[in-house]
């Protein structure tokens, strides 16, 4: 059913709009997560943020969102602040069940 729609014009109508979306900056990641009540988890590593690690220095969109998925490591996207990448990993149901348990 989900290739049915991606093929159909209005699914290719949204992935092209969210292609086109303007990468988010730092700033504008964290307000956003904050007016959806979502944890941006920290974490001692590099970027600083749980589930978020750089993967192309110099490029683009350098920072990568993953989680682990039924025993899987899953790629969420690749992102242009280590923010926007947490806020995608915050959006996740991994991430949603983490900030549960911390809280």
């Amino acid at each position: 059913a989900a290739l049915c729609v991606a093929r159909s014009p209005e699914g290719q109508a949204a992935a092209e709009r969210v292609a086109a979306a303007a990468p988010l900056t730092s700033e504008e990641a964290r307000q956003q997560a904050q007016a959806e009540k979502l944890t941006l988890r920290v974490a001692e590593n590099k970027t600083g943020y749980f589930g978020v690690h750089l993967a192309k220095p110099g490029q683009p969109k350098p920072y990568q969102a993953k989680v682990r998925r039924g025993g899987k490591v899953v790629r969420l996207g690749t992102f242009a602040t280590a923010e926007e990448a947490a806020l995608c990993v915050a959006r996740s149901p991994e991430g949603k069940a983490a900030a549960q348990k911390a809280a």
